[in-house]
């Protein structure tokens, strides 16, 4: 393979692996894909991953133009295609049966239903297969997927804003960052399967936890609750809301029966985990939300939530939203309840930052 055959894969499948994007946060149990097809070194069609995860991005894409013959085309996937009968038949056969003649795959699927099986099946058939283009990259992706399969634990990513001197709390306003900022965190909720929290923020603040920008309402991702002793109300608006929006809480009291039964008839669903010294244990929790199938949590909570996630490296990821405010007197330090004197201490990697006039948003990664 020359060097211009390479740099073509790789312009190609960055070209998957930004279709796949799209379908983060709505495509769990299944990954988020992106798939185009190639022919006379020109992309003839594409596809990504749609919500619930089906059909499929391979899918999508050979049937978006049913027109064109991909006799001799190739098809560029970020994960190995299916080769197992699901709730669809096996993306590989629709491959085989379009006569694509090569298959180039950033990463393979190490589903034990897959896991190599689909790269064999298309070789067997004469068709060329090319591994490992971009892999970190599809990898990273597709972390939450692949760490659900291998730990049984979804990827965390925690939303933090935090004031110039580390407060998270600023006893003369409720919100530290501008408006901007908020816009933007709503957008990440939605790219992300669930947005988890504590009581403590949820009786505080009496939040919705959804995507309300317009038109991405429908992006809105499932909520946990963490809630020890059964605080919860039922005129919060999480309650109130939880037929319309899949709402899960954790819990250790199973005593309450009335007011566990009012609760689900307003459509939450109660999750009981047993206690570690009189504490949730938030493994279990994890291993419970992965059994669902979720791959991406987004945490939305305070320094209690994000300290006991943190001590027991749970976090993945940490969008920190940093404002120009000072808050003298009164803020809660997140830094003194995480043991550390700023943000590096813990030893992420930054792999980003953005300027949101007012703040700066700093991605940074394990």
């Amino acid at each position: 393979m020359t060097d211009s055959d390479v740099s073509q894969d790789h312009y190609y499948m960055q070209t998957a692996l930004n279709l796949s994007l799209r379908g983060l946060g709505n495509t769990w149990p299944n990954p988020s894909v992106g798939t185009v097809i190639v022919k006379k070194n020109k992309i003839v069609s594409r596809g990504w991953t749609k919500p619930s995860g089906r059909p499929h991005a391979e899918i999508v894409a050979l049937n978006k133009n049913k027109k064109l013959l991909f006799r001799g085309a190739t098809l560029y996937t970020t994960l190995e295609p299916c080769s197992h009968f699901g709730k669809t038949s096996p993306c590989v056969d629709a491959i085989i049966n379009a006569k694509i003649k090569r298959v180039v795959i950033a990463t393979k699927d190490i589903n034990p239903n897959i896991d190599g099986k689909a790269i064999k099946k298309l070789k067997k058939k004469k068709i060329k297969v090319t591994l490992g283009i971009l892999e970190k990259e599809a990898k990273k992706i597709n972390l939450g997927f692949f760490q659900k399969i291998k730990i049984n634990r979804p990827s965390i990513s925690t939303k933090i804003a935090i004031s110039k001197n580390g407060m998270i709390t600023d006893p003369t306003t409720k919100w530290i960052t501008s408006e901007h900022s908020r816009s933007y965190g709503q957008f990440i909720r939605a790219k992300h399967d669930a947005v988890m929290t504590g009581i403590n923020t949820v009786l505080k603040d009496n939040p919705l936890l959804t995507c309300r920008l317009p038109g991405m309402e429908k992006y809105s991702p499932v909520r946990v609750v963490l809630d020890s002793n059964l605080k919860i109300k039922e005129n919060l608006r999480i309650v109130q809301t939880s037929k319309k929006i899949k709402t899960y809480l954790f819990t250790l009291n199973n005593m309450n029966k009335l007011k566990i039964k009012k609760l689900k008839d307003y459509g939450l669903k109660i999750i009981f985990i047993k206690p570690i010294l009189n504490s949730m244990n938030i493994n279990l929790v994890l291993e419970e939300l992965s059994k669902i199938g979720l791959n991406n949590i987004l945490l939305e909570a305070g320094a209690k939530l994000n300290s006991s996630f943190f001590s027991q490296n749970l976090i993945n990821k940490i969008y920190y939203f940093e404002s120009q405010k000072i808050i003298k007197f009164g803020g809660l330090s997140l830094f003194k309840k995480l043991k550390i004197n700023r943000i590096n201490d813990l030893k992420f990697r930054m792999i980003s930052t953005k300027n949101l006039i007012d703040d700066k948003l700093i991605i940074y990664e394990r």
